[in-house]
């Protein structure tokens, strides 16, 4: 649902409050696409602010439970940090 506010979907307002919101609650209910999707938030400062610290933690959590962008967003985050080897695990991971 948190995805239908941010495209306008179904006639909703965009809202990214609202978005952030049911990916949280989604979150705590196990879906690892909702940890996803909060990581982005984070990662853009979209609906809440930014905090690269915070995207890494959702990020991680979603990859921890085989999500394979989540694993392919650490793995350019640990490259941007210049640890290549860990972002070369990271994204053979993901693909």
């Amino acid at each position: 649902l948190g995805q239908k506010y941010i495209f306008r979907e179904l006639g909703l307002q965009k809202d990214m409050y609202k978005a952030v919101k049911l990916w949280t609650e989604a979150a705590l209910l196990g879906s690892i696409e909702a940890l996803n999707n909060l990581g982005n938030a984070y990662y853009t400062g979209t609906g809440v602010q930014q905090d690269m610290a915070k995207a890494a933690e959702f990020y991680t959590k979603a990859a921890l439970q085989g999500h394979a962008r989540s694993r392919h967003n650490l793995g350019c985050f640990e490259a941007e940090k210049g640890n290549h080897d860990r972002a070369v695990r990271h994204l053979m991971i993901s693909a």
